[in-house]
């Protein structure tokens, strides 16, 4: 994500999104030193009632490629995330790490632990935000540190995304992560027509640059006519010309006019909700 992940530089956070697909390797063989693969994480599993990450649902091959392995559970208290010789490897230590031992010793219920990825985010007063697309955590307590809103492909695209510091999310509530009524008030990132917006603010720049010049060579002349009102129509009507004139001028009246075109398709008929 540009994502959460990314809004606290400086602190060692992992997000869901990272840790999918890492693979996982037990202890190491006292002989040999080689650690046997286990398999790769799949989803995190957050607490039933607390903001943070307890553990991983690990994925397994198919055993001969035909029997379907049983998922194992880890906890995070015993995993390790180091770095391998194809990357991030996750290091999963002792019995007490596993299933129903490692349930036991956190006391929790894996059965009853929550896969946030996808599930519907709404405010306290009832306010739909969308669905999570990340959650960024810290990969030593599994303390949640901030959360990644999605409202689907085309809106992320068209209008941009949201991301939510810790602080403003509440908890999983039943059937959807409840977060605080202002987090509606948090501005999304990214997206086409933001993308527009500064493009068009370049273009403005450009523009103005290339009609400076032109203004000048008739500065003298506005103002022997004692037209201040005329000289602005016409640095105005300069402008517009040399913007129509100059390859920067086209270029970036040409890409606006695309880009706009994109953002009308991507959010679709106004009325189509």
């Amino acid at each position: 994500m540009r994502g959460p992940a990314r809004l606290f530089e400086g602190e060692a956070m992992l997000t869901i999104r990272e840790a999918h697909g890492i693979k996982v390797y037990g202890p190491a063989n006292a002989k040999t030193g080689k650690r046997r693969k286990i398999g790769s994480i799949g989803d995190a599993l957050f607490h039933p009632s607390e903001n943070r990450v307890v553990g991983f649902a690990i994925d397994r091959p198919d055993l001969a490629m035909v029997v379907q392995l049983k998922d194992r559970y880890a906890a995070l208290d015993r995993v390790a995330f180091v770095d391998g010789e194809s990357g991030v490897e996750a290091h999963v230590e002792g019995k007490a790490a596993w299933d129903a031992s490692a349930a036991r010793r956190l006391g929790v219920d894996w059965e009853k632990t929550v896969v946030w990825a996808g599930m519907p985010v709404q405010t306290a007063s009832g306010v739909t935000l969308g669905t999570v697309r990340d959650a960024v955590f810290d990969p030593a307590t599994g303390e949640l540190n901030a959360l990644g809103l999605t409202q689907g492909m085309t809106r992320d695209t068209a209008i941009g995304v949201r991301d939510l510091p810790a602080r403003m999310v509440v908890g999983f509530e039943g059937e959807a992560v409840v977060v605080a009524d202002d987090a509606a008030t948090i501005e999304v990132d990214g997206g086409a027509a933001a993308a527009a917006g500064r493009a068009a603010a370049v273009a403005k720049v450009k523009v103005d640059q290339a009609a400076d010049v032109a203004v000048e060579k008739f500065d003298d002349v506005a103002v022997k006519a004692g037209a201040a009102a005329g000289k602005a129509v016409f640095a105005a009507k300069v402008a517009a010309k040399k913007a129509a004139q100059t390859d920067t001028g086209k270029k970036a009246m040409g890409w606006l006019k695309a880009l706009k075109d994109e953002v009308v398709d991507a959010m679709g008929d106004p009325d189509d909700k």
